[in-house]
């Protein structure tokens, strides 16, 4: 059964915040498919299979290979909070071969204080603001977005 670290919870929640009428997906990582350390927002505009979301993928695998870290699972939030994996959600877990947080109830998520923490950082805080995905790396190639490495700095008062 997976086990989500605070910050692979809160990076897919800042994400949805940020674009809230946007379907968003992104990838989980970690050593293994049980212990998810981390999160990359992969995009925000391009929610159907496409050369752009391709080439996140292939990023976000090098990224994480290059931290001891592999690609373990794939988040989705959906335009309009269908439940539901996208066609093309569902075309990328089986392509990767991997899970999906949206499909899965197996899941161990970090202990509510974390979750009321992560809320409090969008409501109060703004902190999903912050947050860039490949999409906005297209945008202006300046924009850090695989590690997003200001928001994790802000969680790391989660831990």
């Amino acid at each position: 059964m997976p086990t989500l670290s605070a910050t692979a919870y809160a990076l897919p929640l800042l994400h949805a915040a940020a674009h809230p009428s946007s379907t968003v997906s992104g990838l989980l990582l970690g050593p293994t498919a049980d212990d998810v350390t981390d999160a990359v927002p992969l995009v925000h505009r391009y929610a159907s299979l496409s050369p752009t979301a391709e080439l996140g993928i292939d990023l976000v695998q090098a990224y994480a290979a290059g931290r001891g870290l592999k690609v373990v699972g794939y988040y989705e939030a959906r335009e309009g909070g269908e439940a539901a994996l996208s066609r093309w959600g569902a075309k990328a877990v089986d392509g990767l071969g991997v899970w999906s947080l949206v499909a899965s109830t197996d899941v161990t998520y970090p202990p509510e204080g974390v979750r009321a923490a992560t809320l409090a950082l969008i409501r109060k805080d703004g902190l999903h603001a912050s947050l860039r995905d490949l999409d906005d790396h297209l945008e202006d190639a300046r924009v850090e977005w695989l590690e997003n490495k200001a928001v994790k700095e802000a969680l790391k008062k989660l831990q």
